[in-house]
């Protein structure tokens, strides 16, 4: 092997000075290209091609080869530093990967549309199934581009039918196959995993969704006219698709609904996801250039072509995340391997330059968190994909996590080595969003299937599942997310009764669970105005209604079959995005994400919520749940990557006191209070992180 590195000057920032900057600075494209084109060059497969690249799991990397070397397998343990020759199990194009999470276990497709598979990290092969007898593309491309290994256990598989493109599915690891149909009118091409299913592309220029794991597949949206090959998810339900013409497009909502945002020069060949909106862009016609977005597909700049040897494109990529840095590998059309490394905390802070959005803008107090206040934490880039929210029992941490489909339950007894007790997954937990506790059940809702499922945490180490019920149905489409997939939100348990909100139907649903086992619902009402959080206080229910809620409502829930809605504060400007509720003394306070504002209402008489102020300030953007300890109020800013500390007046008055800032509140999601303690979680920077309360509370 020989590597050629790119001598370039990179100028780094402290991660503490850039969080202090007090303004953005305007998207300086010679930087940014600079910055991107740090990277390193090493020849694998002489001559081409690496068209299938994976990441077995924490350090090991796996390649395949089409063209003069078809069939030939090269593995890297140091992600993607070396890189040696591991085996030829096959003389056909090997088209794609699937990996397992054990890398011992993994499977590969060629172009004639054979699955193989191995035991043994490579060493032994079996052939597994041929899949179609010949091939079914009249345009002479591979028979078979696509194989995955889902977070079930299924392997899928596409083929390129010109008279439709069929899914292949396996539930026993490859020894029997079904044939799902053809879910296309033309070819199909990549499947890509995203938060709560799996999207399919290709030469319809339609995307294809299942969320029942390859079963059933719903057309999205038809994207183009020509061939989609490119397909990225970026996270936080971002997907970018690009087309044979160049056109890129983007959806915001895990693939729901698409728009165009840009056209560049050059067919399109695959993304690589970088991390924090920052993606690469690789064509293989015309120039054959490299391109880089900072901002999820919004604008793009040229990396020019790769320096490589003449002709050469970039192919395939991955990236590869841990806990402080991530790492791209990129096959080139010539058999090299693209190596970029970056540091997490730089690299966000340098994106949050690029696109002129400092975390804190003038004016607003802040604190950059050092060693000392900090307890402990802990960054699990599986079992922290995406955590939404904390609830803290008896020392134990339950986090929903929505691109994981997992609760995380983490043992906090020792603070200062937080342990990751058991990743709780499940079939029935698709985008987790809320849990709840009573005694020793846990209570998990999963927004896009809208099922409560119902696990005994006797033992966190070891939950037990016992029951799961379906809380209303789809709901219908919503404008603000331009979908219906936006279900369940909210789960309360209150004295033997839960409370589940449904956002798409803005409703609410009320379970009897005194029955664990046995969960039932005995009544619902519309609210009106969405559905999105929930806060029991006695026998009065608060609702906060974000997307498309505005609103504060007060509802009776003395009769559990009848519940009455008692009073209503709708702002649809200063409560706009009306998304967490808390109360403290005789007063609740809600956030408006959308607004950017706190409120707080004197809730001397529960059923009749009076307002008493709201307050805003320019390092408080996107506002959402709420913390109490003492007289301080902990808010989470998942726009601001920040924490603000209010303090509370017995009169219900609040004054913001401070920020404080960590690389690990990258979109901060989850917040509690513990004792003496304040969990949070990065969304972003899938984090868990512990502070000491008798420190930042003053």
């Amino acid at each position: 092997m020989k590597s050629t590195f790119l001598l370039l000057i990179q100028v780094l920032f402290s991660v503490a000075l850039l969080a202090q900057q007090k303004t953005g600075i305007h998207k300086d494209s010679a930087e940014i290209i600079s910055y991107f084109n740090n990277r390193s060059f090493t020849e694998v497969a002489a001559g081409g091609r690496i068209d299938a690249i994976r990441q077995l799991d924490e350090e090991v990397v796996l390649c395949a080869a089409r063209g003069v070397n078809k069939g030939k397998m090269y593995i890297s343990y140091d992600n993607g530093l070396t890189w040696n020759f591991l085996a030829q199990p096959v003389t056909a194009d090997i088209t794609c990967i699937a990996e397992t999470g054990n890398r011992s276990e993994f499977y590969i497709l060629t172009g004639t549309a054979e699955v193989w598979g191995t035991r043994d990290g490579g060493k032994t092969w079996k052939l597994l199934k041929k899949l179609l007898p010949k091939n079914r593309n009249r345009e002479v491309y591979a028979a078979s581009y696509a194989i995955m290994y889902t977070r079930l256990g299924s392997l899928l598989v596409t083929d390129t039918d010109s008279d439709g493109g069929h899914i292949y599915r396996s539930t026993d690891k490859g020894i029997n196959w079904q044939d799902m149909g053809a879910v296309s009118q033309n070819a199909l091409y990549r499947l890509e995993r995203v938060g709560n299913g799996i999207v399919v592309n290709g030469w319809q220029g339609v995307v294809y969704k299942s969320i029942d794991d390859g079963i059933t597949w719903n057309k999205m949206q038809q994207l183009s006219r020509t061939a989609l090959f490119a397909t990225e998810y970026m996270g936080v339900s971002n997907l970018l698709q690009a087309d044979q013409n160049g056109t890129v497009y983007r959806s915001t909502n895990l693939g729901y609904v698409w728009d165009s945002v840009a056209t560049l020069d050059g067919a399109a060949d695959d993304f690589v996801n970088i991390a924090y909106g920052a993606a690469f862009y690789g064509t293989y016609t015309s120039k054959k250039q490299v391109y880089i977005t900072v901002n999820y597909g919004k604008t793009w700049y040229s990396l020019d072509t790769l320096p490589t040897v003449t002709g050469d494109w970039l192919d395939h990529g991955i990236r590869v995340e841990t806990a402080d840095s991530v790492i791209t590998l990129s096959g080139t059309n010539k058999g090299f391997i693209v190596r970029n490394a970056f540091h997490k905390a730089q690299l966000a802070a340098r994106l949050e330059q690029w696109n002129a959005d400092p975390v804190l803008q003038p004016g607003s107090a802040n604190n950059l968190l050092s060693g000392n206040e900090i307890l402990g934490s802990l960054v699990d880039v599986n079992a922290l994909n995406e955590p939404e929210d904390i609830l803290m029992d008896r020392g134990f941490a339950y986090v929903p996590c929505r691109d994981g489909n997992n609760v995380a339950i983490i043992d906090c007894r020792k603070p200062a080595k937080p342990l990751l007790a058991h990743s709780l997954k499940d079939r029935d937990i698709l985008d987790a969003f809320s849990v709840a506790i009573t005694g020793n059940y846990l209570y998990v809702l999963s927004m896009t299937n809208h099922l409560v499922s119902v696990y005994t945490v006797n033992d966190p180490y070891k939950p037990v599942k016992v029951a799961s019920i379906s809380v209303g149905g789809q709901g219908t489409y919503l404008p603000f997310y331009r979908s219906d997939y936006t279900r369940l939100r909210k789960i309360i348990i209150k004295d033997g009764y839960a409370y589940v909100t449904h956002s798409s139907e803005s409703k609410v649903y009320i379970l009897d669970v005194r029955q664990p086992a046995t969960p039932k619902i005995v009544s619902s009402f519309h609210t009106g105005d969405g559905a999105f959080a929930a806060l029991v206080n006695k026998n009065v229910l608060y609702l906060a209604g974000y997307g498309p809620g505005s609103s504060v409502i007060a509802v009776d829930i003395t009769d559990k079959t009848k519940p009455v809605i008692t009073a209503k504060i709708l702002d649809s400007v200063t409560m706009k995005g009306s998304c967490a509720l808390a109360i403290h003394g005789h007063h609740l306070y809600m956030t408006a994400y959308n607004a950017s504002q706190v409120w707080s209402f004197d809730i001397s008489d529960p059923l009749i919520p009076r307002a008493v102020q709201h307050i805003k300030d320019p390092g408080m953007r996107g506002p959402g749940r709420i913390a109490f300890y003492g007289n301080r109020a902990f808010v989470l800013n998942s726009v601001s990557n920040s924490v603000s500390m209010l303090e509370m007046q017995p009169d219900g008055n609040m004054q913001v006191k401070g920020f404080f800032l960590h690389p690990l509140l990258k979109r901060v999601y989850g917040i509690a209070v513990d004792g003496n303690k304040l969990m949070l979680a990065g969304r972003e920077a899938k984090s868990f992180m512990i502070l000491d309360l008798l420190k930042i509370a003053k």
